[in-house]
């Protein structure tokens, strides 16, 4: 056998190795991940900063200007 040969059987089982551990790290990390996703989310619920904000008035504040209501509804003309 050649040294060529021996240097790509070499090669061959460092790459597996390499790609072995890499999966092996991708399944045991899914689960923390998922784990802290869920706990984000439930921080977001929790906290009035992302709360969804109400909507004041379907009326203009200013009347020069027409509300995106009064646009759709024919408007006051």
């Amino acid at each position: 056998m050649s040294l060529l040969f021996y240097g790509v059987c070499i090669l061959g089982v460092v790459l597996g190795g390499l790609m072995l551990l890499v999966l092996y790290s991708l399944l045991v990390m899914a689960p923390k991940g998922d784990e802290y996703l869920n706990q984000l989310e439930l921080e977001m619920f929790k906290t009035s900063k992302y709360a969804p904000s109400f909507i004041k008035s379907e009326k203009s504040e200013n009347l020069r200007v027409p509300a995106t209501s009064d646009l759709y509804h024919g408007g006051t003309t």
